[in-house]
């Protein structure tokens, strides 16, 4: 049996189940939260003060690997902070450790995606701060798009089809981008990722589908995963 410790915003049962959904059923996660009550930086300032608690809670457990996700959060001090972090976090644990940022990064590039379309929840100001860290890791944006939700509450209670609403026209706007990326595991948008794939030729990368991605590599689990996107299923 292999553990992953997970540190996410606003973590939940509900997170878990969408997590358990996809893994396969020889790992179990331990989780734990960061409160963010709304996209501020003043939220994000308070979260943070509270990270390196939960990663010392988190390693008294027998890891195989930890994974920091919320890309809000591991944004909003600039591009680059996710190594930052990763290179604090190495200072408190031996165990391998990521972000969901330098997931998405490092999936992009594996699925040759250089030039990409964002389809978000987020407003636009928070869209623009991961627009500019992808750009510093050399995935261009060509354009994005978001639903403008402010908290991840509200965003949780939409149903997938948000997403394919806000998808289809930029991938139908910009045919020559190399896929899509869709942020945020509180949108709840697993479940769509095979379905535009399939309908527009192009990969789809995602929270939730790009750090378990991460995981099972780091952890040499290399049996695909079906119905999430070609990322998964490459293994």
């Amino acid at each position: 049996m292999k553990r992953i410790g997970l540190i996410s915003p606003n973590m939940s049962e509900e997170v878990l189940a969408d997590v358990y959904r996809i893994l396969p059923p020889d790992i179990t996660v331990e989780g734990r939260g960061l409160r963010v009550r709304e996209f501020t930086d003043e939220e994000f300032a308070r979260a943070e003060s509270e990270f390196f608690g939960l990663v010392r809670e988190l390693t008294e457990f027998p890891l195989d690997f930890l994974m920091v996700t919320g890309e809000l959060f591991l944004s909003y001090k600039g591009p680059g902070s996710d190594r930052q972090l990763l290179e604090a976090v190495a200072e408190v644990t031996p165990v391998p450790a990521s972000t969901v940022l330098t997931s998405v990064v490092d999936a992009c590039r594996h699925l040759g995606m250089k030039r990409v379309v964002m389809a978000s929840p987020f407003p636009e100001d928070q869209d623009a701060r991961l627009v500019r860290f992808l750009e510093h890791d050399e995935i261009h944006v060509a354009a994005y798009r978001g639903l403008a939700y402010e908290n991840s509450r509200v965003i949780w209670t939409l149903p997938p089809e948000t997403g394919l609403e806000v998808a289809r026209p930029l991938l139908k706007e910009h045919p020559d981008v190399d896929g899509l990326y869709m942020p945020c595991n509180k949108w709840r948008i697993t479940p769509i990722i095979d379905r535009l794939e399939q309908e527009f030729g192009k990969p789809v990368v995602t929270n939730t589908q790009a750090w378990i991605w991460t995981a099972l590599n780091a952890m040499k689990l290399d049996q695909p995963v079906e119905g999430y996107g070609r990322l998964l299923a490459r293994l």
